[in-house]
């Protein structure tokens, strides 16, 4: 009898000591940062075993949806996209309650007040609740092969050819003009193939280039005065009142300034994120708009002191991941999710996720710090386009919103719908449909 209760206590004992095993599924952008902070973490958490599982974009969303509208709960804690917020939230723990609730689980640098605040509202928030933690605050930069622009020979033939001082654009009218230069179809002596790498594929990708460019117009201060303010919940292609803001003036200029880019571009019909990137890695472009991320790719390819980084001309736009609790899980599998989601969003990991695997700050304390500001040339570009980039809508119609819109994007700019107020007219009306308006 006493061997059999010895038995049963070590079996407790074991149960007592059993860790609690969480699923993290992201995505592939953050997958290695949250792979060595989940290393970090269970090293000063060995009771809660954390699993990092990357699924691509086309996979990951689909299944998030599957999963918390069946009620599953495969999987504890995850990345969204900050487009698929509203379609999301319902399935997301209320943080703000939780965080009420568990105070002492905090990590002592959490500080939720140090959060950049439009990153918070936008990526974090939704409907007045706090359903996430901003994890990689992504914009896109403009990057330009800084020994070619400043070339002392090739600023020469460009003030001889345009009559102006070779600067770095603040305008896509200004990119153009510089695109022109580094394309050897438009100046044979461009020492590049082409002047600018665009990406204009009928994916999502198409969906928040067009922002780049209708930014700038929707912003203005016409802009403003014709469509008001931008919801944050709805974006830039959205009126104030919820209508549909892109068949306009402002529309049409941001096609006609994507049409005029395309002959300095390698195929930008059939060009996407990777693509692009493997174009100004490889010498054949002298400049890209791309996502924070590829910086890494570029200093180690091409070299630092080769790489430039600006805002983006006009306006960037925001593309911000989060970290979330699912709601159809058991309590202590919550407690462990979140224990490891706000270790993962600290102060201290916001600062080490940014240095070692460039994923973007959401953080002011990290914009600020002196080590990352001597480190990293692009927190300048950053600080700048945090608070002036335009936002896609994030309500829970976006994904059907974005099929229909790339479809006609990707024909005007191929020449098979005409460039006309009739064609934005007609996709508009599409989007009210939509809307059940």
């Amino acid at each position: 009898m006493r061997k059999f209760l010895t038995i049963v206590v070590a079996l407790l004992a074991v149960a007592a000591f059993a860790a609690v095993k969480i699923s993290v599924l992201c995505s592939p952008d953050n997958a290695d940062a949250l792979k060595w902070l989940a290393g970090e973490f269970m090293k000063q958490n060995p009771d809660i075993q954390v699993e990092i599982v990357p699924l691509s974009w086309e996979v990951l969303y689909p299944k998030l949806l599957q999963d918390l509208r069946s009620q599953a709960g495969s999987f504890e804690a995850f990345t969204y996209d900050v487009m698929t917020t509203g379609a999301v939230s319902f399935g997301l723990e209320d943080l703000g309650e939780f965080m009420k609730k568990y105070a002492n689980l905090l990590p002592a640098d959490f500080d939720i007040d140090d959060f950049i605040p439009q990153v918070l509202e936008e990526s974090g928030k939704w409907q007045g609740k706090l359903i996430g933690l901003p994890f990689y605050n992504n914009t896109m930069l403009f990057y330009y092969r800084k020994d070619l622009l400043e070339d002392p020979k090739l600023k020469q033939a460009f003030k001889e050819k345009y009559g102006r001082e070779l600067t770095l654009p603040v305008t896509w009218e200004e990119v153009k003009e510089i695109a022109e230069f580094f394309t050897k179809k438009f100046n044979k002596n461009s020492p590049t193939e082409y002047g600018i790498a665009l990406m204009f594929p009928r994916t999502h990708t198409l969906f928040y280039m067009y922002l780049l460019f209708f930014g700038e117009y929707r912003n203005a201060p016409l802009g403003i005065m014709r469509h008001g303010t931008a919801d944050l919940e709805y974006g830039e292609y959205f009126t104030a009142d919820h209508k549909p803001a892109f068949n306009s003036e402002e529309g049409l200029k941001a096609l006609e300034m994507m049409k005029k880019l395309m002959p300095y571009s390698p195929d930008p019909l059939g060009s996407d994120y990777g693509e692009t990137i493997e174009y100004f890695n490889q010498g054949l472009v002298a400049m890209v708009p791309q996502w924070t991320g590829p910086y890494l790719i570029f200093k180690s390819t091409i070299g630092a002191d080769k790489v430039g980084i600006i805002p983006m001309p006009g306006r960037s736009v925001s593309g911000q991941w989060a970290l979330a609790i699912n709601k159809f899980i058991p309590e202590d599998k919550k407690v462990a999710a979140f224990k490891f989601i706000t270790f993962a969003t600290s102060k201290w990991a916001d600062k080490q996720k940014f240095l070692r695997f460039a994923v973007a700050p959401a953080r002011m304390s990290t914009l600020k710090d002196p080590e990352v500001r001597a480190a990293d040339p692009r927190v300048p570009a950053l600080e700048v386009t945090y608070v002036s980039q335009t936002h896609r809508p994030r309500i829970p119609e976006e994904p059907r919103l974005e099929d229909i819109t790339v479809e006609t994007f990707s024909k005007i700019l191929a020449g098979t719908l005409p460039l006309s107020m009739d064609t934005l007219n007609d996709l508009a009306k599409k989007w009210q449909e939509v809307l059940g308006k």
